[in-house]
């Protein structure tokens, strides 16, 4: 298999974030080769949203998800359009995403969150008052473990000493990483963290791009490796080809337009990424 092109400035993806239709759904093999057939459509990247808390979410595990997704196409990039971290162990999301890297010869991005169901995170032990700690604590493991080089860390929720993740990703510094975020403070933390943004298209994403510009500007030695980078969640436009246009136009950063996956599949939406880029093109 030839390595995958190195990922442009603008990008058309698409989101798989379906609740169950009915007891006993769940995401399977007819899911996966539906979004599958987004390779062909001209999409550059599929995220998948895991709502492991939520009794109706077809998708409690993204991470599976991606890995059979990945097996069944050769171009498309996918990724976790969010995992939420707080449920999870860093060091585990960190050797599962490293493995994906492997797998999918370099095509798989990281997208974390603080989850959106607080009540649920509570369910499972985690409590509300915690999570944005456990939470920068957790996205910073992910990036030491991506080294592949021990790593220990004394934080408030983690303590390790000298643990290393192999086998080290393919791609250089680990699979691309994305947070979730809309509050000034959280879009901060993902400028700090070097991290791209994932957000509504109702957000606005100055505190993140002011952040990061402070941070290269205060940056010692080798600059940060990526510029600033947004992923635009697209749902409810009027018109959602002008809406993902102007978003394509203005922003003033790496761009991702993400369109959900409607109930009624790809076929729905299969002419978005033409549409878009003749857009593009025209203006």
């Amino acid at each position: 298999m030839s390595p995958p092109s190195p990922a442009p400035a603008l990008r058309i993806g698409l989101r798989f974030e379906p609740p169950a239709s009915g007891e006993g759904d769940a995401a399977g093999p007819e899911w996966i080769g539906e979004l599958a057939r987004a390779e062909e459509a001209g999409f550059d990247v599929v995220w998948i949203a895991e709502r492991p808390t939520r009794a109706d979410a077809l998708v409690p595990s993204a991470l599976l998800v991606c890995a059979g997704l990945a097996a069944r196409t050769e171009r498309l990039r996918v990724a976790t359009g969010l995992l939420p971290l707080p449920l999870h162990h860093p060091l585990r999301v960190a050797e599962d995403a490293a493995t994906l890297d492997l797998v999918s010869d370099g095509r798989f991005e990281l997208g974390l969150g603080l989850g959106s169901d607080p009540l649920g995170l509570e369910s499972w032990g985690v409590a509300r008052e915690e999570r944005s700690a456990r939470f920068e604590e957790a996205v910073t493991l992910v990036q030491k473990a991506f080294t592949g080089r021990p790593t220990s860390f004394q934080g408030r929720h983690f303590h390790l000493e000298g643990t290393a993740v192999t086998p080290a990703p393919r791609t250089p510094g680990g699979p691309p990483i994305w947070v979730g975020a809309t509050r000034p403070e959280a879009q901060g933390m993902a400028a700090r963290l070097g991290a791209g943004l994932m957000l509504p298209e109702s957000a606005d994403p100055s505190p993140y791009l002011q952040a990061h510009a402070k941070v290269e500007a205060h940056a010692e030695g080798e600059p940060m490796p990526d510029g600033p980078r947004l992923a635009w969640l697209l749902e409810g436009a009027a018109d959602p080809v002008e809406r993902a246009a102007a978003l394509g136009r203005e922003t003033r950063a790496a761009t991702d337009l993400v369109f959900p996956l409607p109930e009624a599949g790809l076929d729905a939406v299969r002419e978005l990424p033409g549409l878009v880029r003749d857009a593009l093109r025209g203006s």
